[in-house]
């Protein structure tokens, strides 16, 4: 014959929930609520979200821009991947195509870039190819076309950009880069 366990609470075989008291050969009626030890799982912090180095002349064409570049960071931060080792930007601003991205005037092309869940967007036009670019207050859309721009010529890139001194500053620097034709505003 085994020793008998002495009297003691201890958990009931029944609920987990509760301690019942042994008295030594028998268990009791008497129960009390368990008291469970809270164990909080170590919660590790997140690491601090990495910040994409910016090419040096994308980052100071960032600080050039007037207007906002609302909804379309992420796109600046892709921007150096689309573009050639010797290739400069010259000037940016967000705009509009099929969903909001960044139009970036380089010194070897306009390009626009957008990059969405379900969709991406990338645009371009080399200087060499352009024949004229347009910029409409009313519909704010901002046009390059490599034909001569009439009622019925189709641009090879439209976009729309809010703010007219972005749109301007995007022209002046396609002027500057290359041959590209003058600003029309319409």
């Amino acid at each position: 014959m085994t020793a008998p366990r002495p009297a003691t609470w201890l958990p009931d075989p029944l609920d987990d929930a509760l301690l019942r008291y042994w008295d030594g050969f028998r268990w009791t009626f008497h129960t009390v609520v368990r008291q469970v030890e809270v164990v909080r799982p170590v919660v590790q912090a997140a690491p601090p979200p990495v910040t994409p180095t910016l090419r040096p002349d994308v980052a100071q064409a960032l600080e050039r821009v007037r207007g906002a570049l609302v909804g379309s960071m992420k796109e600046v931060n892709l921007l150096g991947g689309y573009l050639g080792p010797e290739e400069r930007v010259l000037a940016l601003t967000g705009a509009q195509g099929e969903g909001i991205g960044v139009l970036a005037c380089t010194d070897q092309r306009l390009l626009f870039l957008f990059v969405g869940l379900l969709r991406r967007q990338f645009l371009h036009v080399h200087w060499n190819q352009a024949k004229g670019v347009t910029y409409d207050r009313n519909t704010r859309i901002f046009a390059v076309y490599t034909v001569k721009p009439t009622k019925r010529a189709v641009p090879a890139l439209a976009v729309r950009v809010g703010n007219l001194s972005d749109a301007q500053a995007v022209a002046h620097a396609a002027q500057f880069a290359s041959a590209a034709p003058r600003l029309d505003i319409v």
